[in-house]
């Protein structure tokens, strides 16, 4: 038992460096940079050198008691900072699953519903000039693009404020289409009956949205060093775009996984449930097994609810 604890404490210790006191100390350097540097001289990084300089002549810093209260202070400074990341990508992580019910937010889903409308309106232009060229290559090509940019935005029409949480609502407007199954009531269920292997890949989907909202939140965090250091400009966006490219991959695959999901397993979920499903998911198993799960006899999932 004390082998096994050792070992879960180093894993914990390594985990615990790796997503909070490594970039941490990243961050602390930055805002070292960004303090001592300031808007006036943002390049001048020969300063630097002269700073440190004057800090290992200082009498102090040849003490050991000295260097080992400013490690100590670095190291709790790059954990604070660690902890004030995880906290902005938890909300990084509402914003991008929220449903839009806020004022500001309604304003962003308003404006992709636009924006998808204005794409689903030129897919359809494409498609009369498809349609009356004959299936002409040129056309053809022209329809392409035009479904991809509309996909782009949203596989269905858009109606959340980010475009992870619309990827992910689509999941759940197909999976009703297709098998009038409501996947918010379904899925805990679902996930209980898929083998060991879909969970992992499932698991690991979610891990990596979690990983670029983490990413996202340090972008945050570098955004008010702007005002002191105009290089921060560069950090924070670098940091913000990787983490969209990051969060748009990850809740790509697991949209795609939850979906085939339901596909690969939904009716052994209903068997499972007790309902005659002797061939493939059905839109009339998926109404008895709704009832079942909301335990009463409304489907308010074709409601939004």
């Amino acid at each position: 038992m004390s082998a096994v604890l050792a070992e879960l404490g180093r894993q914990l210790a390594g985990r615990w460096a790796a997503l909070l006191l490594l970039p941490g100390a990243l961050y602390m350097c930055t805002a070292s940079v960004a303090v001592l540097l300031g808007q006036g001289d943002a390049l001048g990084f020969g300063r630097l050198g002269g700073w440190l300089d004057s800090v290992a002549a200082a009498p102090a810093s040849g003490r050991f008691g000295t260097v080992l209260i400013a490690a100590a202070g670095f190291t709790a400074a790059s954990a604070a900072a660690g902890a004030a990341a995880s906290g902005a990508a938890q909300l990084v992580e509402r914003v991008w699953w929220a449903s839009g019910e806020e004022p500001l937010l309604r304003l962003l889903t308003a404006r992709r519903s636009r924006a998808w409308e204005r794409a689903e309106e030129d897919v359809r232009a494409a498609l009369r000039e498809f349609t009356a060229s004959g299936g002409a290559p040129r056309q053809a090509r022209a329809l392409r693009a035009a479904i991809v940019r509309r996909d782009a935005i949203c596989p269905e029409p858009a109606s959340r404020p980010t475009w992870v949480g619309d990827r992910m609502y689509a999941v759940d407007q197909r999976v009703h289409e297709g098998y009038h199954l409501d996947l918010t009531a379904a899925w805990p269920r679902l996930w209980l009956v898929m083998p060991d292997a879909a969970r992992a890949e499932l698991v690991a989907a979610r891990t990596g949205c979690g990983a670029a909202a983490r990413l996202a939140g340090w972008g945050l965090l570098y955004v008010p060093l702007t005002a002191l250091w105009w290089p921060a400009v560069v950090l924070a966006a670098g940091v913000l775009v990787a983490a969209r490219h990051r969060a748009r991959l990850a809740a790509a695959v697991q949209a795609d996984l939850v979906e085939a999901a339901v596909d690969l397993y939904g009716r052994d979920l209903v068997v499972r449930l007790g309902i005659d499903c002797p061939g493939r998911l059905t839109p009339e198993a998926g109404d008895a097994a709704n009832s079942l799960l909301r335990k009463d006899r409304t489907d308010l999932s074709r409601f939004g609810g």
